[in-house]
């Protein structure tokens, strides 16, 4: 989830605490991690567009990109049930951005109103519905859902989301993030928290 002005320094506030000035940018994103092989699954795995079976984490982060909340789920269920859930986890904290952005994945017309509710302004990126005619001259590209090809059409806001983007890749940048090897969901997540701290302490 991100806001529309950038954090200042004195965004400190965004890592956690309980008072003082609303968090400017909060941005949010889900990214699939393939699961290890094994035979027997494990706890939130679901068979991915892809066809394998594996996990979706989604995470939030702060204008910097400095992660704040992570939310585990089967590659197969919906992005849409899981943006309410980081939201509020965040309030829990005292963490209240003033604008969530993400992308289209979590678009839904009952979640902008669900967090205009919470007095928070929707950015979220709008997908492009079935049989919807592509604006002229919009750049467009296919891309594989399972056996499906489908056609793509340029996210004009993702030039907003890059801080959830960048962090997504440096979680993805360790090997036992990238690839889930671990039955037990709460052992994967403790990994996930693990990244998350160790991108905070170096890069933050």
């Amino acid at each position: 989830m991100v806001a529309a002005r950038p954090a200042r320094a004195g965004d400190r506030g965004l890592a956690g605490a309980t008072g003082g000035r609303r968090p400017a940018r909060l941005a949010t994103g889900d990214r699939r991690c393939l699961a290890g092989g094994r035979e027997k699954g494990g706890d939130q795995v679901g068979r991915t567009q892809r066809g394998r079976p594996g996990s979706r984490y989604h995470l939030a982060v702060d204008a910097r990109g400095a992660p704040l909340e992570v939310r585990l789920a089967p590659g197969n269920e919906n992005e849409r049930r899981h943006l309410l859930p980081l939201v509020d986890a965040l309030a829990a904290r005292g963490i209240r951005p003033e604008q969530v952005w993400a992308d289209r994945g979590y678009d839904s017309s009952a979640l902008a109103e669900a967090l205009r509710e919470r007095q928070i302004e929707p950015c979220i990126s709008k997908r492009r519905r079935g049989g919807e005619p592509v604006a002229e001259g919009q750049a467009t590209r296919e891309v594989w859902r399972g056996k499906k090809r489908q056609l793509k059409t340029r996210d004009p806001q993702a030039r907003h989301r890059w801080p959830v983007e960048r962090t997504n890749a440096w979680l993805k940048a360790r090997r036992r993030i990238a690839t889930r090897r671990d039955r037990k969901a709460d052992n994967y997540l403790a990994f996930l928290h693990l990244g998350m701290l160790h991108i905070l302490a170096t890069s933050f």
